[in-house]
């Protein structure tokens, strides 16, 4: 690469040699303006990702227009020299940054030679300027990106797609500005250059502006994704310390949030309110952990004091999870997932309308599996038989239309006895925490107080 990088800037350096030409350096004082535009661009230097923006390039344009071939690659040339001094370049990449920096402004500029040459008119000339703006920006983008890709690897078409593109509006803006600047110079004279550095230098800052805030938002992203990860991890790990102290706690949580989520579905909520409830269903149960163990696994009849103490279990369980940002409608749904529809519930109180709608919906879900489930406190009953009892007690202790869908399509979806090992299955559901997620990145509405 070294070898062929060499031979090529020898040839590229024989051209600019052989093109150049008396003419191309006059007048001297348009010839050092320029070259003050050039080298003075590259203070306003743009990052992005794995390459940097000089601001010379606009400026390397406006030689290529206004000058030509030979002086437009000799400024390349040195842009590039004082580049790589101010950031210590060296090896195959300061080859392939003189390469690049002799080989579009060389070609460009000889493209806008020939046409001057031709007697284009001042307005076809400014179109032609716009034109070799947007042809050699993007040779040069893939002459750097293309090396950066044989080195380090990776996907071309990614770094187009996310160093390219993104830029794409403000290079064209930048190309209209170039030409409009080429054509004042033909109509006005070169007083009109001094406006152009000055319109320049605003560019560059809202360029840099705009890079910088999508660095911003990818490092946001990126640290959104690492705080999910480990969320995940942490739900998983909390249940799985639950199942340590009761078994069937893991598979209850996981019958409760398939089921929920099912049926959240099937009632037509949105994407996001079925992500609430998935997730409410998973943790629906927190609040047990403060319960002594003759009580969370014990199979007896309960006194009254400890009947109380379980049903603190839902505010409990709603409080913890007050504390952790963005868990408010979660918490909402666990705090209500015991009321009935006819006000006889815990903690509360609440009837009907009053209870979220996400609260009713893990009731069903947990009812039909406390029934149906065999590691339960109650004998367990068949499907059909656990059907009946929702049935039976639609419009007293559960939703009425939420026991007619989870009845009709949830139950007849596939969701029965025949699949319990699957929807029993923690791991399961945890994935498909997963793949809810980023419904949930919104911000939440908090929830009443536990």
């Amino acid at each position: 690469m070294v070898i062929a990088q060499s031979v090529l800037l020898v040839v590229a350096i024989a051209a600019i040699v052989y093109v150049s030409d008396e003419d191309q350096w006059t007048p001297l004082p348009l010839t050092g303006l320029v070259a003050l535009l050039v080298l003075g661009s590259d203070l306003l230097v743009l990052d992005a990702k794995r390459f940097r923006i000089g601001g010379s390039f606009t400026g390397l344009v406006l030689a290529m227009a206004l000058l030509g071939p030979a002086p437009a690659a000799t400024l390349g040339i040195a842009s590039a020299l004082v580049d790589s001094t101010r950031r210590g370049v060296r090896g195959t990449y300061l080859l392939n940054n003189l390469l690049t920096y002799a080989a579009f402004p060389l070609l460009g500029g000889l493209t806008l030679h020939s046409l001057k040459l031709a007697g284009t008119d001042e307005g076809g000339y400014a179109v032609a300027v716009f034109c070799v703006f947007l042809a050699t920006n993007a040779l040069n983008f893939l002459m750097i990106a293309g090396h950066t890709r044989l080195l380090r690897g990776g996907s071309l078409v990614e770094m187009l797609r996310t160093v390219f593109i993104p830029v794409l509006p403000w290079e064209i803006a930048s190309a209209v500005m170039t030409a409009m600047a080429v054509y004042g110079f033909e109509v006005y004279g070169a007083a009109i250059i001094g406006l152009f550095a000055l319109a320049l230098g605003v560019y560059q800052l809202l360029l840099r502006a705009l890079l910088e805030g999508q660095m911003h938002s990818e490092e946001i992203e990126r640290r959104t994704d690492q705080l999910d990860v480990r969320h995940e991890g942490m739900l998983g790990l909390l249940l799985e310390t639950l199942a340590l102290r009761d078994p069937s706690a893991a598979r209850h949580a996981a019958a409760v949030a398939h089921y929920a989520h099912d049926l959240a579905r099937a009632a037509g909520l949105s994407e996001r309110e079925q992500a609430i409830v998935h997730t409410a269903g998973l943790v629906h149960d927190l609040g047990k952990e403060a319960l002594p163990d003759h009580i969370l696994i014990g199979r007896s009849e309960l006194h009254p004091a400890e009947r109380r103490l379980i049903e603190r279990h839902p505010a409990d369980g709603a409080r913890l999870l007050l504390r952790v940002e963005g868990m408010g409608e979660v918490a909402s749904a666990v705090l209500a997932h015991h009321e009935r529809i006819d006000g006889r519930g815990y903690p509360d109180g609440l009837a009907a309308e009053s209870i979220p709608m996400t609260a009713r919906i893990l009731a069903v879900a947990e009812v039909y599996d406390v029934l149906t489930a065999p590691d339960s406190y109650r004998i367990q009953m068949s499907p059909a038989e656990a059907e009946a009892e929702l049935r039976h007690v639609a419009g007293t202790q559960l939703d009425g239309r939420l026991v007619w869908l989870f009845a009709t399509q949830v139950l007849r979806g596939g969701g029965g006895a025949g699949h319990m090992g699957h929807i029993a299955d923690l791991e399961t559901e945890l994935q498909v925490q997963r793949r809810v997620r980023g419904v949930l990145d919104g911000p939440f509405v908090m929830g009443p107080p536990a």
